[in-house]
């Protein structure tokens, strides 16, 4: 059975002479953690911004799909930044409930922020500031948010990159149990080879000048570091 495909159509983009993308197509794959390789600078970051609309594509072509529906050239999405842009003056329960609490009633609220906060294991959490906790536990509050907020589709731009490897490990398992309750579309950025191994279903590898998908691989047990490390 053939995937439900997310059509991303007529990229465009340049700063100055430079040009980042050119009539750029990809497609991603629904309720997949889709998963963005490329060289440092070559405009990934770019892509998940007009994606999420917070940079505007150069064209007023650019089409949004779901297989055949469309959805216009604005994608509604979660964010999950490199860095956690908690408010240090409200709790942790605060500064969730502050994104999202215009699409629950408060019960409702009150029980999915503890179920999340339970997921990423921080519940004991829930009362602190930040500046009370470490950036391990800020970024678990930081995804929590992300999976609470009621979007399709969840966007990642390096979120484990300022983490140390244990706390890093932590999160990475936290997460794919979330993704275990529910089915999201993921479109991530990374990095870290090993991370694109554990996490993703789907690789892409993008790089050049304009941007080219250089190839796209389905994860599995059998792909290896070094392979992927050759296409970059």
């Amino acid at each position: 059975m053939e995937k439900i495909r997310l059509s991303i159509e007529n990229i465009n983009k340049k700063y100055d002479n430079h040009i980042i993308f050119k009539n750029f197509n990809i497609d991603f794959y629904i309720d997949n953690v889709n998963c963005i390789l490329g060289k440092s600078g070559c405009g990934k970051t770019t892509l998940l911004n007009i994606i999420s609309g917070i940079i505007e594509n150069d064209t007023r072509n650019l089409n949004i799909k779901e297989s055949s529906n469309k959805i216009g050239s604005k994608l509604e999405v979660s964010y999950i930044f490199q860095e956690d842009r908690l408010i240090d003056w409200l709790t942790v329960e605060e500064n969730i409930k502050i994104v999202v609490n215009k699409y629950y009633s408060k019960t409702q609220l009150d029980k999915i922020c503890d179920e999340y906060l339970d997921l990423v294991g921080i519940i004991k959490y829930k009362n602190f500031y930040p500046q009370m906790l470490s950036g391990g536990i800020r970024q678990r509050v930081n995804i929590a948010r992300a999976f609470i907020y009621p979007s399709k589709t969840i966007i990642m731009d390096e979120p484990f990159k300022s983490i140390d490897a244990k706390n890093k490990q932590i999160i990475i398992d936290n997460f794919k149990n979330i993704l275990k309750k529910e089915k999201r579309t993921v479109l991530f950025v990374t990095h870290d080879i090993e991370e694109a191994l554990f996490l993703a279903d789907n690789i892409f590898i993008l790089g050049d000048s304009p941007m080219i998908i250089k190839k796209e691989l389905k994860n599995s047990r059998e792909l290896e570091k070094n392979e992927v490390l050759k296409l970059i």
